[in-house]
């Protein structure tokens, strides 16, 4: 009768274990899985940053290369990808004794409408 009544002990043992390790696997690949997609989703800001950073660049180079625009108007040259938007504010900033000397130009990149990046840059009239 011994044998028996360990018997029964043991087999609630080796479930109780085995559901244990059921947890533990389980919460591991949780854990997992949660850093994997942290990854993925911080990748696809760093793409984000990374091709807007590239259009203000290559705009304000374009904007810099132009001679001073009386107008406080510039054109968009950058041919953007699918679900972005480059905008050009430009503000006059010339003290009153010399008119249309200084501009503030500024690039903004937006994804799908939503802002990514602003540079802002100074521009003479020499």
């Amino acid at each position: 009768m011994n044998w028996q009544g360990s018997r029964t002990n043991q087999r609630g043992t080796v479930l109780l274990e085995s559901l244990l390790a059921v947890a533990i696997l389980g919460t591991i690949a949780v854990v997992f899985l949660g850093a994997i997609c942290g990854g993925l989703f911080g990748a696809d800001i760093i793409e984000e940053h990374f091709v807007a950073a590239n259009l203000v660049r290559t705009q304000l180079e374009e904007i810099k290369s132009q001679p001073y625009n009386v107008e406080d108007q510039y054109t968009v040259t950058v041919s953007p990808p699918p679900e972005y938007t480059v905008l050009i504010d430009v503000t006059d900033l010339s003290p009153g004794e010399h008119p249309d000397s200084l501009q503030k130009t500024a690039v903004t990149v937006l994804r799908a409408g939503k802002h990514i990046l602003t540079v802002e840059t100074l521009k003479v009239n020499r």
